[in-house]
């Protein structure tokens, strides 16, 4: 059973079971020459292994089962009770060195993006977008394993919870993986979507970006610029550059992430040069070419490089 693996370790057969929707992405990705920062994989089978030895199962699935559906209450009580279940255990102490034995071949104390991978999002039908945690600039061995266990916890998020019940999928088929990933120190980020999700229209590209990290524009909390370009051509069909008042950046040297104000002097300046629209217009084309299907893709810029952060189906599209 694999507890943990690198991007370029995990074999097709299983591997969103393995990596979860997000991972298995990401490995599909880097595997294929797609500009992908390196990293690994906490595998669902070591989830399984903490929840086991913890004897967890049982526990949350009782409480899962007694729920009242109708009560929002009864919701919020029961992920808080499992929440609080999950960070309150400890990590098995194999899984444990591991971790350590791996983040250490990024570096003496890398900062890294902890970001949640469960086994049923990304879905051409279900894509569970945001309810999982994610934790930007991780830096340290005992950060990276709370935050590891974070995400564990963060698959009975109240919205995933209901999400899952909504979707009529079997929490006992339920599991989750983590991935433990270079973090890119972006200085323009966003979002690209390869066909319009508002007009379905397939043969334009929508392209969302802000200053600093993606993070801002993925949660909405920055007003982002946007641009319409035909695939083929690079022709700009709209374009709107935003009034930025407000990027997400690394918060200090211990890591962390925080929200400042955007200088002056590049609040109305457009976040993207024409080169950087035409390659991410290429990266679009080419991971929608790759996965057969239209993609929704989280992008960042470091230096001269753009780097591809996730890449999943777009759920408003009929395939």
């Amino acid at each position: 059973m694999n507890l943990i693996a690198w991007f370029n370790e995990l074999p097709e057969e299983n591997i969103g079971l393995i990596a979860g929707g997000k991972g298995a992405s990401l490995c599909r990705l880097y595997q294929n020459g797609f500009p992908v920062t390196e990293g690994f994989i906490v595998c669902a089978g070591a989830f399984d292994r903490f929840m086991k030895e913890n004897g967890l199962w049982d526990k949350v699935f009782a409480k899962l089962d007694s729920m009242d559906w109708e009560n929002s209450g009864s919701l919020e009580e029961t992920g808080t009770a499992i929440r609080q279940w999950l960070t309150d255990s400890p990590m098995p102490d194999d899984i444990a060195k591991l971790l350590i034995e791996n983040y250490k071949k990024l570096g003496s104390d890398a900062p890294v993006a902890v970001r949640s991978s469960g086994t049923a999002e990304d879905l051409d039908d279900a894509s569970f977008a945001g309810q999982q945690e994610t934790f930007l600039y991780v830096i340290g061995e005992d950060d990276l394993i709370n935050y590891v266990r974070a995400c564990w916890a963060s698959l009975y998020n109240d919205c995933a919870i209901f999400y899952r019940h909504e979707k009529k999928f079997d929490e006992r088929n339920i599991s989750i993986a983590v991935v433990v990933q270079r973090m890119v120190n972006s200085e323009k980020a966003g979002v690209l979507f390869s066909a319009n999700p508002i007009n379905k229209d397939r043969d334009t590209v929508m392209i969302e970006g802000s200053w600093g990290l993606g993070e801002g524009v993925v949660q909405g909390i920055v007003n982002p610029d946007n641009y319409l370009i035909k695939k083929g051509t690079y022709e700009i069909e709209t374009e709107y550059v935003a009034e930025k008042e407000i990027m997400v950046v690394r918060k200090d040297k211990q890591g962390g992430v925080v929200e400042v104000e955007v200088p002056e002097h590049l609040r109305a300046a457009p976040v993207l040069t024409e080169d950087e629209r035409k390659k991410l217009v290429d990266l679009a084309i080419q991971a929608e070419n790759f996965y057969g299907k239209p993609q929704d893709l989280e992008w960042a810029v470091e230096g001269e490089k753009i780097y591809l952060l996730q890449s999943r189906p777009i759920t408003t599209l009929e395939n």
